[in-house]
């Protein structure tokens, strides 16, 4: 497309937005966040896998490094005839923090459509939204989210993502920040004003009905009507329109995520995560291991507990539970993801981006696994997919059997019928987790089925 045509849509799209915007407000202000997810630094002694030459330029990542979140929903064992399933031609708007400011060392240019880019804020005592720059993210969070998605540049080694060959849109909707709590939020105006900002360019022609994926890595407490009217509205002009489940454990889903016509995604790992034990710290090294193909097998390291040991994958126990009238519809990777990230917690931005990597969890992490799904599936499809079609697929391809093996006998202290042993460190020593069906959905996303399901 040529310049002045993209610049003539994207204002009409900015109108569009700005109309949007001056609605009067219709509800009470909601509060979204990204939610608690648990950040650890990359610890120094993990350098560069040293897998190419250094100083190389990468424009994508469809031939980096598969760490263990993608090995497990099987990204390396989709066939690619001509080079296709990777996401091309399709859009994954992330919204979320934004990127850092030093977003270009971790992804190439041509992943990022910056001249879409945008970012939204609320002034607290008018209403009014504003937009403010996308690119000056004070936490990562956003830009951890986007690198599960494409991929990103671990200090000179390609790691890849999902859907390597899609395009991302930042939109910043979480864009004050808590120090004390050490979370990014927004309000559900400024999230409902990214969302209508997505579905005016589709509106617009810039970009076709099902080849724009929402991916929403954030969540409220409380429903948000202008959310749910927005996300409608997208549903309606073909977005398709991804969110995390969110990390209340037992109290239930947030929303957007809790509705039932947003795909939403719960939080899964892989017990081999946690072994071995050195030094008390856990395996950190985990991420660049081969995940069993057959996740039905009891995790090597918790044998000795036999047939109470569980399967390689579990429930985390911060993944929200579906609560009556809400909708959960898939697990997918969400402990200890590597990518990069930055928190004020850690300190002032350092000069040096490839410093800023950490391992995160939540469901925040398992989200952009779904989204990047979701962009390999529009990417297929001839006819376009539409919401509830794009969400039965990747539904009726999940597998329930691992996150549903139950147990024989019984086990002192497991009460629910599922449970995962990840690690025997001793005598009366291991880490474990228990669940029940209201933390599966439809089972644990599988995306080279979902690939192969679909015809092309």
């Amino acid at each position: 497309m040529k310049q002045g045509k993209l610049l003539a849509k994207l204002v009409i799209a900015l109108l569009l937005i700005g109309i949007v915007s001056a609605l009067p407000l219709t509800s009470a202000r909601v509060i979204v966040s990204m939610g608690d997810v648990e950040a650890i630094r990359i610890p120094s002694d993990l350098e560069a896998l040293n897998a190419y030459p250094p100083g190389r330029t990468f424009t994508d990542f469809v031939d980096g490094y598969v760490a263990f979140d993608q090995d497990m929903i099987d990204t390396d064992q989709i066939a690619h005839p001509q080079g296709r399933w990777y996401g091309r031609g399709v859009v994954v708007a992330v919204l979320d923090t934004g990127l850092l400011p030093n977003w270009n060392y971790f992804f190439p240019k041509n992943r990022i459509l910056t001249e879409l880019a945008i970012g939204f804020a609320e002034d607290l005592d008018t209403g009014e939204i504003t937009t403010v720059p996308w690119d000056d993210a004070v936490n990562g969070h956003g830009t951890h989210v986007t690198s599960t998605i494409i991929g990103y540049d671990y200090r000179g080694t390609p790691v890849t993502g999902v859907a390597p060959l899609a395009k991302i849109i930042p939109v910043k909707v979480l864009s004050f920040y808590d120090y004390s709590r050490q979370s990014a939020w927004g309000t559900s105006g400024m999230v409902a004003a990214g969302i209508d900002y997505i579905t005016s360019l589709v509106e617009s022609g810039m970009f076709e009905r099902g080849k724009v994926i929402v991916n929403m890595s954030l969540g409220s407490s409380v429903p948000a009507p202008d959310i749910e009217a927005a996300i409608n509205r997208a549903i309606n002009v073909g977005v398709i329109v991804v969110a995390s489940a969110g990390n209340r454990g037992n109290s239930g889903m947030g929303w957007p995520g809790a509705y039932p016509q947003v795909i939403s995604a719960a939080w899964a790992g892989w017990t081999g995560q946690w072994f071995p034990i050195t030094g008390g710290r856990e395996n950190r090294n985990f991420w660049l291991e081969d995940v069993p193909e057959n996740l039905m097998m009891p995790a090597a390291t918790s044998t000795d507990f036999g047939s109470y040991s569980g399967t390689q994958v579990y429930v985390a126990a911060g993944s929200s539970r579906e609560l009556a009238g809400q909708d959960l519809d898939v697990a997918a990777p969400g402990s200890w993801v590597v990518g990069p990230y930055w928190t004020p917690a850690w300190g002032s931005l350092p000069s040096d981006p490839s410093t800023c990597y950490g391992y995160l969890s939540g469901t925040s992490m398992a989200s952009p696994h779904v989204a990047g799904t979701a962009a390999l599936l529009a990417e297929k499809r001839g006819t376009k997919l539409t919401q509830s079609e794009m969400e039965l697929l990747i539904e009726s391809t999940a597998s329930s059997a691992p996150l549903t093996y139950v147990n024989s006998g019984g086990w002192t202290g497991a009460t629910l019928p599922f449970m995962a042993i990840y690690v025997n460190v001793g005598p009366t020593g291991y880490y474990w987790t228990q669940w029940s069906n209201n933390a599966v959905g439809e089972g644990f996303l599988q995306t080279d089925a979902a690939v192969a399901a679909l015809g092309g």
